[in-house]
């Protein structure tokens, strides 16, 4: 009765099960940013980096300026820096960009390759930030064109190889290696800021006497990143909360309708199993069924659809801030996939109220 009915119906059938599958969808997208930016959380702040406090000098300083710093009580090990802004031309583009350098011996910071894997800093030649690289269109290996941007000083032009690609999941910049970046600065042993390692329990004291000492912009503890990441996604929670409650509401509206108008039209042929001695439940079961079709037939084809599309969001809301990766935790597919059953469920309870209210001589004297 259920696939016979299904096949009298087949376009209700089909405009409801592509309800479906965009409802699953979007409330998986919804749950999939959780899993994004929680893995990019992990990544950037946890095993990407070890360091308490990053430091900024207002200028360029001498590296050995650092020494001052690394006899701090509660200072355990100071490793340098330095942030240069360059544009990088090539193919008759150009595209600016940030050179991160660090020295051969980094161990506060983990660079990742475009795939995922570590790497060290190259001695020569820079690894670029695969956004800038797509934006280019540069592969490992092509030769570009850097001129730096700084604010102060003469412009400093240099050809350098492209010797890999690396990914920033947070962030921009590309890497190079702390004494190439001096040299495309005609200048030696210069520093931008410093990455430092805090004994427990002494953060506040170190923090307190970085702040007394002149010639340092900025003190960020990376407890205190973790703090404005999480305050900034207060916002986005809110946002993909409603974006959940509209997947949910959109698959209860079209389950709904299509099961009532179901109802409506098998009025006669309900009252007629109700007479001969069916109950409610009975009934209900026996229309629940081509609710059940639409839940394993909307999942199936929903989740699949699901991913496809998040891929197509990401693609689209990432920037040179960030990028969010295409990360779906398996408990999120069974978030998706219980919830998609839940409002199937919700709908049909709501639509099969009228069945035990019916007036069984009315509907058996209508005519068909």
């Amino acid at each position: 009765m259920t696939f016979r009915n299904i096949n009298r119906n087949r376009s209700r059938f089909a405009v409801t099960l592509l309800g479906v599958i965009f409802s699953v969808s979007l409330l998986l997208i919804s749950l999939f940013t959780f899993d994004a930016v929680d893995y990019m959380m992990d990544q950037y702040f946890y095993e990407g980096q070890s360091y308490d406090i990053a430091i900024r000098f207002d200028s360029l300083l001498l590296e050995s300026e650092l020494l001052n710093i690394s006899r701090l009580d509660g200072v355990q090990k100071v490793e340098p820096f330095m942030e240069i802004p360059v544009r990088i031309h090539y193919g008759g583009h150009s595209e600016d960009e940030v050179l991160l350098a660090y020295g051969p011996d980094l161990t506060m910071k983990r660079l990742e390759t475009d795939t995922g894997q570590a790497i060290r800093v190259p001695e020569a030649g820079i690894v670029l930030n695969d956004r800038t690289a797509r934006k280019l269109g540069i592969t490992s290996g092509a030769q570009v064109e850097v001129e730096t941007l700084l604010s102060t000083g003469p412009v400093h032009r240099d050809t350098v190889a492209i010797v890999g690609l690396c990914r920033q999941l947070v962030g921009a910049g590309s890497y190079v290696d702390l004494q190439q970046a001096n040299r495309l600065l005609n200048e030696r042993n210069l520093v931008s800021g410093a990455l430092l390692r805090i004994e427990t329990g002494k953060m506040e004291q170190v923090e307190g006497e970085l702040n007394k000492m002149l010639g340092i912009a900025s003190v960020l503890s990376s407890q205190k990143e973790i703090e404005n990441f999480n305050k900034n996604l207060e916002s986005m929670n809110l946002s993909l909360g409603i974006m959940v409650l509209f997947a949910a509401l959109l698959g209860f509206a079209i389950v709904y309708n299509s099961s009532v108008m179901n109802l409506a039209e098998r009025q006669r042929e309900i009252g007629s199993m109700r007479v001969i001695g069916y109950g409610v439940g009975e009934v209900s079961a026996m229309l629940f069924k081509e609710n059940v079709v639409h839940a394993i037939m909307g999942v199936a084809l929903g989740l699949p659809s699901g991913l496809y599309m998040a891929t197509a969001y990401v693609q689209s809301v990432s920037t040179d801030l960030y990028s969010l990766p295409v990360v779906i935790y398996p408990r999120t597919y069974v978030l998706a996939a219980i919830g998609t059953v839940l409002f199937i469920v919700a709908a049909h309870l709501f639509s099969v109220r009228g069945i035990k209210s019916m007036d069984l001589v009315s509907v058996l004297k209508s005519p068909d």
